[in-house]
């Protein structure tokens, strides 16, 4: 299944005010256009998967939708910033938010357990290193560095269809409830290459960077709740495997079904923790019986005092993840 035509800005911007839905809706934009730093003056994947691994849908199997690619139309290379790294192609970043000193890139774990604390409870992502060792290696680096420490997540996105919810987070020091939209930039003050390996396969329950149009990503990231298709414009990293209802009780807190804005509600990420699976601890789920899902998702949602705990969890391919 091929991804459907980007939809342009103005038919994005109606569909995120609420209006009715044509066949396929597109998710949103986050830049709502041009990514900040293009903006003139501003600076053979695998195919089997062992054990924990990527959730493949069969190609018309479900009721899926194409991400909206972040690109660029203007290409500019003289906005590339000095190289640092020949692998993964790190570039320098002209950045406003304080940044951390770039990665090292190396092999990062085949597999490893990213945990998103959030002010709603804890998400839990597999990430896929042997798929995107960039992209994890990054993922990774920020997360031990305590780059994602205390911010606020940015925009979030919700519809009737899948993917239900997009909450994009990763920017420390932007304010989401900015009104102008500004060239300022809050990444780590570099960018690399990410991988896009996944472009065009059918995903579910996903964690993504953003890209640009050169495909390179900084530190924002985006939960994806449902199935989606990956454009070459996005690079995913990691499933999640438990903590589905709380990306639920997030896209709750709109108040209408379709929504594309700050978030309604605050949502916080408190940190992100990454570990390896060999030295994860052994005993029962701790989080509940039942997998959610994200129709019929009803009630309040209700930010919690600490993270919830996080249990463990098991998919394979071709299976919707359960715990």
């Amino acid at each position: 299944m091929e991804p459907s035509r980007p939809r342009s800005e103005t038919e994005h911007e109606r569909l995120g005010s609420g209006a009715g839905y044509e066949s396929s809706p597109v998710a949103a934009d986050p830049y709502r256009g041009t990514a900040p730093w293009q903006r003139e003056g501003g600076s053979s994947w695998k195919r089997g998967l062992a054990g924990l691994g990527a959730v493949l849908l069969t190609a018309g199997s479900i009721s899926a939708v194409a991400w909206l690619a972040f690109r660029d139309d203007d290409p500019a290379p003289e906005d590339l910033g000095e190289v640092i790294s020949a692998r993964c192609n790190i570039t320098e970043a002209d950045e406003d938010a304080g940044g951390v000193d770039p990665m090292e890139p190396g092999a990062p774990a085949e597999r490893s357990i990213a945990t998103v604390q959030t002010n709603y409870g804890d998400i839990a992502v597999l990430l896929w290193g042997d798929l995107a060792p960039c992209g994890v290696e990054a993922f990774t680096h920020l997360a031990q560095t305590g780059f994602y420490a205390s911010h606020a997540c940015d925009r979030l996105t919700t519809q009737s269809v899948d993917p239900t919810a997009i909450l994009r987070c990763g920017s420390p020091g932007l304010d989401p409830a900015a009104e102008e939209e500004t060239d300022e930039t809050y990444g780590p003050g570099w960018r690399f290459q990410a991988e896009t390996g996944m472009a065009g396969n059918d995903v579910a329950d996903v964690l993504a960077l953003v890209t640009d149009d050169r495909g390179r990503a900084g530190s924002a990231f985006a939960l994806i709740r449902g199935a989606a298709i990956p454009t070459a414009g996005v690079s995913v990293i990691g499933g999640i495997v438990d903590g589905y209802e709380v990306l639920d009780q997030i896209a709750a807190l709109s108040t209408t079904v379709a929504y594309d804005d700050v978030p309604p509600v605050p949502v916080e990420v408190w940190g992100v923790t990454v570990t390896d699976l060999g030295d994860l601890p052994t005993g029962p789920d701790t989080v509940g019986e039942n997998t959610p899902t994200a129709a019929g998702t009803t009630g309040t949602a209700a930010p919690t005092a600490d993270p919830t705990a996080i249990g463990t969890a098991t998919s394979t391919p071709g299976e919707t993840p359960t715990r």
